[in-house]
């Protein structure tokens, strides 16, 4: 009777935890209800959305060439097959469309706390990963946006589960789609060939299955490489040639500096790795005890893969978003080094201090004058462009305009869920004499535009702003 009791007493405990859960899903849900309605943003407007609604035009593909490379550039298809799949069965409408990315961010945090309950038996561990995840507003911008650094970052979580888990044919199916999404992927290789020789120095595995380790990676290495090989005999090239232009060596440094400092200082995560710190350093003997070899070669695991896609990152051309598949993986890290803490006072504690610093984090990217695609600014920025294009289709000028890069995709092009038909009066070359009107954002700068409107050149016709986010409609004075 007695141990009932504390069974039942223990699964109401966890219970809270479940419950916690749901209520992170639901808060994702509301907090992203007024992005379902408003296009598409940067790179979703002028690249991913293009290829996605060409694809679907024609049907979905993982073939290199199924659709013009300009679309895709060069990119392995999963992503774009899924998205075309999805917006061809389910329906274009923007709600439908921001949907399909919800619920693999859905997904993403059901597996972040199954998967780490799973590595340490602990609800409140599992929680915690999930709730520093949710905090991050990287994530949350990018959890409605078509992109596919979500869904990058879920096939991430799962390759590692399956391959701790020696379940071998989901450890193939979730690498190989990952190798399929995005070229970042291919991380994964020399990752768990280090990995698997950590496990046979450690006397983890054997010789034999080592050996079988490293051949099966390599043979899934090969698996997803042939969607390069098949686009070298295609199109006669292995990656978008744009891109191998922008790879510049001696930036390494550099941008791996930039890199650190987006993963582990931006948007409140340096108080994160703190209070890990701290945390780890207040109970570092039972740290100690509760470290079985598993758990500490599955931590080294996912901090070389995170390392990894860094120097990755670093390579190419680096973009904030590109090192969000990797950072539930360093989250998983540090609810685990916290989770060890055996003190009952800092459990109670942590989850409303993270919490706390995830509130302030958040209202700070909503208000931060700096817009870009990892920051919740993005929605004032959104509801700006959505004005202004209203009133220009209401009152369409016959002059030239001049729009910076990203208005003059979103004008131009009636896929990116602004305008129903483009306006064909746009000039993206702010120098052109037929320039008539201009347009001014908050989000692109040009100087020979506030040249123009320092000198008086220009006047102010109409502006609109949300929390500081501004378009602006100016008119040459003759």
């Amino acid at each position: 009777m007695l141990t009932t009791f504390k069974t039942l007493n223990i699964l109401n405990k966890n219970q809270i935890y479940h419950w916690l859960l749901f209520l992170l899903i639901v808060g994702l849900i509301l907090l992203k209800l007024e992005a379902m309605t408003l296009p598409f943003f940067w790179d979703e407007a002028w690249s991913y959305l293009p290829a996605i609604r060409e694809m679907a035009s024609k049907g979905p593909s993982l073939l290199p060439g199924s659709i013009d490379a300009e679309f895709y550039r060069g990119h392995p298809m999963l992503f774009y097959f899924l998205s075309s799949l999805w917006i061809k069965t389910i329906g274009y409408s923007l709600p439908i469309a921001h949907l399909f990315p919800l619920l693999i961010s859905i997904m993403l945090l059901l597996s972040v706390y199954f998967i780490t309950y799973s590595w340490t038996s602990s609800y409140f561990t599992a929680f915690v990963a999930t709730l520093l995840v949710f905090i991050q507003p990287m994530f949350l911008a990018q959890s409605t946006f078509l992109l596919c650094e979500v869904l990058l970052g879920l096939l991430f979580l799962w390759s590692f589960w399956f391959y701790f888990k020696r379940k071998w044919i989901g450890f193939g199916i979730f690498m190989v789609a990952a190798l399929l999404t995005k070229e970042s992927a291919y991380c994964l290789v020399p990752a768990f060939l280090i990995i698997a020789l950590l496990q046979r120095v450690l006397k983890e595995i054997s010789n034999q299955s080592f050996i079988k380790i490293i051949a099966y990676v390599l043979c899934l290495f090969l698996v997803g490489f042939s969607f390069f090989i098949v686009q070298k005999i295609k199109l006669g090239w292995f990656f978008f040639p744009l891109h191998t232009s922008m790879i510049d060596l001696n930036e390494i440094g550099s941008k791996f500096k930039f890199s650190i400092k987006i993963l582990f200082i931006d948007q409140g995560r340096g108080y994160i790795f703190l209070i890990t710190l701290l945390s780890t350093l207040m109970s570092l003997n039972y740290v100690k005890s509760e470290f079985t070899k598993l758990k500490f070669i599955i931590i080294i695991s996912l901090l070389i893969f995170v390392f990894g896609n860094m120097l990755f990152a670093s390579i190419n051309f680096l973009s904030n978003r590109y090192l969000l598949p990797v950072l539930p993986l360093l989250m998983i890290v540090c609810a685990v080094l916290i989770g060890c803490c055996n003190k009952l006072q800092v459990k109670v504690i942590i989850i409303p201090i993270i919490a706390i610093i995830g509130f302030i984090k958040i209202n700070k990217s909503i208000e931060q004058p700096f817009y870009s695609d990892v920051e919740l600014n993005y929605i004032s920025m959104l509801k700006s462009q959505v004005e202004f294009t209203t009133y220009i289709e209401a009152n369409p000028p016959t002059e030239r305009i001049y729009a910076p890069f990203l208005m003059y995709i979103n004008l131009c092009n009636e896929q990116a869920g602004f305008v129903k038909k483009g306006f064909k009066t746009l000039n993206a070359d702010v120098k052109d004499s037929s320039n008539v009107y201009y347009i001014k954002t908050s989000i692109e700068t040009c100087k020979e535009l506030e040249d123009l409107i320092e000198s008086k050149k220009v006047q102010l016709v109409k502006d609109f702003e949300n929390n500081k986010a501004k378009v602006e409609f100016y008119k040459r004075n003759y």
